[in-house]
């Protein structure tokens, strides 16, 4: 879902102009149309998978005697281990090769899928979807392949389609796990289709794609990947906690006070590193800065959004007096506005950014996704409704993301496009995981008397964070000024 047509190198328009960027100087070719397939069906498998386990989340839940708030991990293991290798692996793709980690992301993803498939314990599932996480920079590296290795017209093609298989595998993502869910429910059919996505993914990467030419100088950051993963784990870990354990409690309030505080040196590690895990520049530049924030705030409702609306569907209206009693087959239904609202925001976002500036775009996409926001908490008991918000949602999502990543490299110099782009990556990941984790605690701080069940009320809050959370991007989208890369300098 980050993915977009990003400006091939060249100097650089203006943020919000409808020119065209010039290409890049021409490279060696040694990436062909065999190899634009494999690099689309990673960009599709990665969320496919990713999503893929949502629809299932009642189901695991019911299985393994889980609370809401507890069940949501199995989802925010993968997203922050995700986040956590973004870091990681994108850095150690530039020194030591982008082919060659490719490799070692789809093996660990693929280990972490047999695990899945082998284990009844729920230690171990969490290991497991911890492992896939790995497959995380797939939202990075086959871009970067596409752009280090072919010729700039057919890489641009090349990132489109990528782009356009990330909304796909959203969709797909729905489907598959309403599908596997319908067949006695059983996770374990998801993680066996998951060794086997993975396997031919990894197959066809080391039969087809050729390594990038390009290495990167310097070392790697051992100290601030500690530091970042240390962080987020204990933060994440002491709110999602909090309703179970209590918010006073010792533990919770060690574990999200010890989290701020790893967070605060991992910002002076980085800061004082040489070669930094994360160049917090592109974060802090007044050029780069609003975007970054509108792909984090973008990204925070997504997994919350579409876990409350699958809950909610699968909720037996007798049980709990809401909800529409559906299937996880059923369930599958909402892949068809999802995928449609992807789609045509991959058509769409071209012309509209030529036509408004991709500044206008993105503030004009991310109220999209508010007013799908909005009117799930007002309209989610209705299925027809709910459909329709999807859709829009879909639309606004995909096209807010891809024109915010588009700013902000049309803001920073060609020759610091790739890190501009693995920090919007690494945002995009956390904000995955928090999204996903605060939804998960509001499910668990109300919930219906002698049930695991949230409370109707809590639906409609978790909708309304994620309204709240998109209009603060549209307004940040807004505000993004027409700067030329001339007047930056670097970052």
């Amino acid at each position: 879902m980050l993915r977009c047509p990003s400006p091939p190198g060249g100097s650089m328009a203006t943020m919000a102009s409808p020119s065209p960027v010039p290409s890049s100087p021409s490279v060696t070719e040694s990436n062909g149309n065999a190899a634009v397939g494999v690099l689309s069906y990673l960009g599709f498998t990665v969320l496919l998978l990713q999503v893929g386990i949502v629809p299932m989340l009642p189901a695991i839940g019911k299985q393994l005697g889980l609370s809401p708030g507890d069940v949501a991990w199995v989802l925010t293991a993968e997203l922050l281990a995700g986040a956590i290798g973004l870091a990681v692996f994108t850095r150690l793709a530039d020194l030591l090769g982008k082919r060659r980690i490719m490799v070692v992301c789809l093996t660990l993803a693929l280990a972490g899928a047999l695990l899945g498939a082998l284990t009844h314990d729920i230690v171990m599932l969490f290991v497991a979807r911890a492992l896939m996480g790995a497959q995380a920079p797939m939202l990075a590296l086959p871009e970067a392949i596409a752009n280090d290795t072919m010729h700039p017209k057919r890489a641009r093609r090349t990132i489109v389609t990528i782009h356009a298989g990330n909304s796909v595998g959203v969709a797909g993502g729905l489907l598959v796990g309403g599908l596997v869910g319908g067949v006695g429910h059983d996770y374990h059919v998801y993680f066996w289709l998951a060794a086997v996505t993975l396997a031919l993914g990894l197959a066809s990467t080391l039969l087809v794609l050729r390594e990038s030419p390009y290495r990167a100088e310097g070392g790697f950051d051992l100290p601030g990947a500690l530091l970042l993963g240390l962080s987020l784990v204990s933060f994440l870990l002491g709110t999602s906690k909090g309703p179970t354990w209590g918010w006073s409690s010792p533990e919770v309030l060690g574990l999200i006070i010890g989290g701020l505080v790893l967070l605060g040196l991992w910002v002076l590690v980085e800061r004082r590193s040489t070669h930094p895990l994360v160049d917090l520049t592109v974060i802090t530049h007044a050029a780069t800065r609003l975007p970054t924030l509108v792909v984090f705030l973008i990204a925070f409702g997504i997994y919350g959004a579409i876990s409350a609306v699958t809950r909610f569907s699968q909720t037996n209206p007798q049980v709990a007096g809401y909800g529409f009693g559906w299937t996880p087959l059923q369930a599958c239904l909402f892949a068809i506005p999802v995928g449609i609202g992807g789609l045509a925001a991959a058509w769409a976002l071209q012309p509209i950014g030529r036509r408004i500036g991709f500044a206008g775009a993105a503030s004009v996409s991310v109220l999209c996704c508010s007013v799908a926001y909005f009117a799930l908490a007002a309209t989610h008991s209705i299925p027809a409704t709910m459909m329709v918000s999807l859709a829009i949602y879909a639309l606004g999502n995909t096209m807010g993301l891809a024109a915010a990543q588009i700013i902000v490299l049309q803001a920073v110099p060609p020759s610091q496009s790739g890190v501009a782009l693995g920090v919007t990556a690494i945002l995009y990941a956390v904000g995955n995981s928090l999204g996903s984790t605060v939804v998960g605690v509001l499910f668990s701080s109300n919930t219906l008397p002698g049930t695991q069940l949230p409370a109707s009320g809590t639906y409609t809050a978790a909708f309304l964070v994620c309204g709240a959370c998109t209009t603060l991007a549209a307004l940040l989208a807004w505000r993004v000024k027409r700067v030329r890369v001339g007047e930056l300098g670097t970052l």
